[in-house]
């Protein structure tokens, strides 16, 4: 018998030792590799079909030009002047004292909602305090996951802006995409639209704007993106973080390049795109992403005596009332300064439609929430299942009749800013029986003190469990929100592992073939 030289049992063993090693890490590494890899996701929605979602204008208000010869054309004249008059005197109002400059603070809020970042656009709508804290860990890179959520979870306007190429309301707006003209039906061509300077760094943009592209408003869609989805993460401010969104897409009619039919149409497209994004990816991404600024903002309230729980802090720092996001721009739609979570909800609901008046004939119609609009609604109420968040969804939809609704798939009939923060009651049998708002409760007595559920030790009675595999909603990882760490850790381990023996293999096939060359 021939036995190995003693270098060739050290490197072997040396193999040994390493994989000894390597399985014996730790108990959580054990349990990690064992671990069975996250289940298939049990559906998929498609993108959404944004041109058919937001056809209405099209159909009802707008018809597209179609070549040199056939310019666009005013479809419903009524609705198209108080769009333009609107348009005219919001901005109007953003320009009303302004200073040596030519600036006004309302002018300065949309120079910097224009550049569209998310540490300047949406964070204050937490408030000044946990506002900073959010921008904070923005800049510092601390909050990757959530800057990777607004990152993907963004609607696409460029087939939609194709589709209708209305022109913006400080141009010329006879002259249609192809150089021909268009019939505006009496309408003037030009507005008196007062154009905003610059600001520091910020630009308004106006001759890089594309210039036949009113509707939608992709700054609207792209803040709508955002913005609901911060809503969703944390839903005990979601009436000021959706009148905070709200403001921003107004801000496009501060500065005079959009319309309020422009600001409704991106509403639309961004809530379509949540109800995508949180029904595809909610334990992948959304989770996780929430858990990092929930956790971070509650990490900032220990560290300067806030609180020791975000519920705490919001509560001692006043976020949801007098030391939350707060706005005093007043115009013909938001008629009262955002100061508590029941004016938000009033200005909120408000831009909704802009006052555009209901088509009478059209009120009424049954109210569907849209696959995936349930889904934004899990964080908020995580003891519910999709039909009772769907129930929620539908007692504070906005009524059916008002421009745009009847081709958003019910996208322009949610209201956030109800269905996001309110109280809940069940019954016996689990069906919500009542639904109540921070605009609607009896704040003396009884106020909201973000989303909650009356009874929700009845949520699971009746076929309501059974609703989540219906709706083909994506459940948790077994092990919760931390399973997508522990498993891209499984992940790594295993390749190191792999990586580690073969290199070990390979140095001790090549030590063996050294000796055998050497002799």
């Amino acid at each position: 018998m021939k036995f190995p030289s003693p270098s060739a049992v050290a490197v072997s063993s040396r193999v040994i030792a390493a994989l000894c090693v390597i399985l014996t890490i730790t108990p959580l590494t054990l349990a990690a590799l064992a671990a069975p890899l996250p289940a298939a996701r049990a559906d998929q929605l498609p993108n959404p079909e944004w041109v058919a979602l937001l056809a209405d204008y099209e159909k009802d208000y707008w018809q597209a030009p179609k070549d040199k010869a056939n310019g666009g054309k005013v479809l419903d004249v009524a609705t198209m002047k108080r769009d333009e008059d609107l348009a005219v005197e919001i901005n109007h109002l953003g320009a009303e004292h302004a200073d040596e400059n030519g600036l006004t603070p309302q002018r300065k809020r949309a120079l910097i909602d224009s550049d569209l970042y998310p540490r300047e656009t949406m964070p204050d709508a937490l408030g000044p305090v946990l506002g900073r804290y959010m921008s904070e860990g923005i800049n510092q890179h601390k909050l990757g996951l959530v800057v990777n959520l607004f990152k993907f979870n963004v609607a696409s306007t460029y087939q939609s802006k194709r589709a209708a190429m209305h022109p913006r309301p400080y141009l010329d707006r006879s002259v249609s995409t192809y150089d021909g003209t268009n019939d505006l039906a009496g309408l003037p061509a030009t507005l008196d639209i007062k154009e905003s300077p610059s600001w520091l760094e910020h630009i308004p943009g106006y001759s890089n704007l594309q210039k036949n592209s009113s509707y939608p408003s992709g700054h609207t869609t792209m803040a709508y993106s955002w913005g609901v989805a911060l809503a969703g993460m944390i839903p005990e401010l979601a009436p000021q973080i959706m009148a905070r969104t709200s403001e921003a897409g107004n801000n496009r009619i501060v500065l005079g390049v959009h319309y309020p039919l422009d600001i409704m149409g991106g509403r639309i497209g961004g809530s379509a795109q949540n109800g995508q994004y949180w029904h595809n990816d909610f334990s992948d991404a959304v989770v996780p992403a929430a858990n990092q600024l929930r956790g971070y903002l509650t990490e900032r309230c220990k560290a300067d005596g806030h609180g020791s729980t975000l519920a705490e802090c919001i509560t001692n720092l006043k976020a949801a009332s007098s030391g939350g996001y707060t706005n005093d721009f007043l115009d013909p739609v938001a008629t009262e300064p955002v100061r508590d979570q029941a004016s938000a909800v009033r200005v909120y609901t408000a831009r909704m439609t802009y006052g555009f008046p209901q088509d009478k004939s059209e009120a009424g119609k049954a109210f569907t929430a849209p696959r995936g609009a349930a889904d934004v609604l899990r964080l908020a109420y995580p003891q519910l299942h999709a039909d009772q968040r769907n129930a929620i969804l539908k007692a504070t939809a906005l009524d059916s009749g008002y421009p745009l609704w009847k081709s958003s798939d019910g996208w322009q009939r949610i209201n956030w800013a109800k269905a996001l923060c309110a109280r809940v009651t069940l019954d016996e049998n689990g069906d919500v029986v009542k639904v109540e708002t921070a605009e609607s409760a009896d704040k003396a007595s009884s106020p909201i003190n973000g989303p909650s559920v009356v009874n929700a030790q009845y949520a699971d009675r009746g076929g309501h469990p059974a609703s989540d595999a219906a709706a083909g909603e994506n459940a948790l990882k077994p092990t919760g929100p931390g399973l997508a760490i522990v498993d891209v850790r499984r992940r790594a381990l295993i390749a190191v592992a792999i990586g580690t023996v073969a290199a070990l293999i390979a140095g001790y096939a090549m030590n063996l073939r050294g000796r055998r060359e050497g002799r």
